[in-house]
Parts: structure tokens; C-alpha cells; sequence
């Protein structure tokens, strides 16, 4: 897993249907076969003008993975939403460890700038998608986004340091 690329995406909308739609081009990609694995999300903003996961949804084969990548890169680009939605995940160690992993490895592997441009990005929009795609194989992500109002896709992020990888024993734990 180590030597895949990972693509990390946030996107804003107008509406709730158009970040809906965009959800959904997402998934049929890996239902098509061309994902390894996907992680993907709708952020809403309410009232309060906190950011919540209204939907989310993974590929992978244990939810604490797919949850833990989802909230991993949350948790970096936008903190407050991902630690809420890590938080009930971490039942034990293992799983604490392989969340810790995951949100070193983005924070280390996804330039800085991109980075507060994401946060910025979904702390701007009422509506937005994160996406989290495993070896895209070709997959232009951000096309895929296409009812966005503004998109920030980070292509190419390696998991040198075997994150991915430690995530995945953890959740077998």
C-alpha cells in the first residue's frame, strides 16, 4: 500500500444537491473499479456555523479504516470537524495508534499551503465534499467534482513512512 499514491480533495457548493451529486460521481468511481480505496464525505455548515459530516461513506473493509482516512485528513484540514467525527472510532489503542498514523502521515505528506487553502476552503462554504481516493489510477478527482463552487486537489500524496499500512493491522486488531 505504501508505495500508492493517495489524492486529497475538499470542494464547496451551492447547494446541498449539487455537493449530493458530486458525492455520488465519487462513489460510482470505485464502484467502477477504479479506486483501490475511497473515502468520501458531504460537510454541512449549520447555523451555528459549525462544520458536521451529513454523509460519509467508504470502500474500505473495516469502518474504523475508512472512518479513520476520513477523519485523518479532516483532522488536518479542517481540525475541529475531523477530531468530532475521529473521536468514536478510537475504542483502543490500536486504533488510536493507526488514527495518530494516519493524521501524521497527511499532515507530513500534504503541503502546507494546500493545507490552510482546504481549510479555508470549508470553513467558506454552507456545503462541501472531502475526498480521500487511494491510487487513483488515472482518475482525475477533481473532474469528478464538478458541480463545485471552488475545489483544492492534492495529487500524489506517497505513504513513505507505511501510515496506510499500520492502519490497516491496527484495524484488523
Amino acid at each position: 500500500m505504501s508505495n500508492k499514491p493517495t489524492t486529497v480533495a475538499v470542494a464547496t457548493y451551492a447547494t446541498k444537491a449539487a455537493a449530493d451529486s458530486d458525492y455520488e460521481a465519487i462513489r460510482s468511481v470505485k464502484s467502477g473499479g477504479q479506486l483501490d480505496h475511497l473515502a468520501v464525505a458531504v460537510v454541512t455548515k449549520g447555523k451555528d456555523g459549525k462544520l458536521d459530516i451529513d454523509r460519509h461513506d467508504s470502500t474500505a473493509k473495516h469502518l474504523a479504516w475508512g472512518g479513520g482516512i476520513l477523519g485523518a485528513a479532516a483532522t488536518v484540514v479542517f481540525a475541529p470537524l475531523g477530531l468530532v467525527f475521529l473521536g468514536p472510532l478510537v475504542t483502543n489503542t490500536a486504533v488510536y495508534a493507526g488514527a495518530g498514523g494516519l493524521v501524521g502521515h497527511f499532515w507530513h505528506n500534504i503541503p502546507k499551503d494546500d493545507v490552510h487553502k482546504m481549510g479555508e476552503l470549508l470553513a467558506s462554504g454552507e456545503y462541501g465534499v472531502i475526498v480521500v481516493a487511494v491510487n487513483p489510477a488515472g482518475t482525475d478527482v477533481g473532474a469528478l467534482l464538478a458541480n463545485a463552487q471552488s475545489t483544492q486537489v492534492v495529487d500524489g500524496v506517497y505513504d513513505t513512512e507505511g501510515a496506510l499500512d499500520d492502519a490497516f493491522v491496527a484495524a484488523d486488531n
